[in-house]
């Protein structure tokens, strides 16, 4: 893969996760604002929004899968390594490749069964909120499946060289401990 290929590939990976950390950013300050708000008028009116905590606890599914998909694209999702810990050092690369291209698998299982989920929801109709019928609403699942997928199944088909894990000096409040 050239140069110019690897710079690529870091500038889009670079511009996805600023993406991400910016939507990020604003459902955990409006879910924070909203729930300070029924909070508030609650204690001190007696009143409230009818719809306010089913809209934060479905921004509540929404924040997870999104952060799972973020730390997926990073090469932070939860991991056990223990192939290679039992393995010779020299065989890292491709049992970190045949780890990724099983996760993209089950991701991609995953996103299925979460869009026959989805269809569920639609067909029974549960209800709705603010407008929208449930089943809109948990989406999120079966696309951040699918986006995981691909992403995890990227980080396994395309060189090491051009989608890298970022190191924890790149981005400020993810230092990684040592052991």
């Amino acid at each position: 893969m050239s140069g110019r290929a690897a710079k690529l590939g870091r500038r889009v990976r670079d511009a996805v996760d600023r993406l991400e950390r910016a939507i990020l950013t604003l459902l955990v300050t409006a879910m924070v604002m909203l729930a300070a708000l029924q909070i508030l008028l609650r204690n001190l009116w007696q009143t409230g929004f009818p719809w306010a905590e089913p809209l934060l606890g479905m921004g509540l599914l929404w924040l997870t899968m999104l952060g799972a998909l973020a730390a997926a694209g990073r090469g932070r999702h939860i991991a056990i390594d223990l192939a290679a810990a039992l393995l010779p050092s020299g065989w890292s690369g491709w049992i970190r490749r045949a780890t990724s291209l099983f996760a993209a698998v089950a991701c991609g299982i995953l996103a299925w069964a979460a869009g026959r989920y989805v269809g569920f929801q639609r067909d029974m109709a549960m209800g709705e909120l603010l407008g929208w019928p449930h089943w809109k609403y948990f989406l999120v699942i079966p696309v951040a499946f699918w986006l995981m997928s691909f992403r995890i199944g990227l980080q396994a088909l395309l060189p090491s060289a051009w989608l890298p894990p970022p190191e924890p000096g790149e981005m400020p409040g993810e230092g990684r401990t040592s052991p």
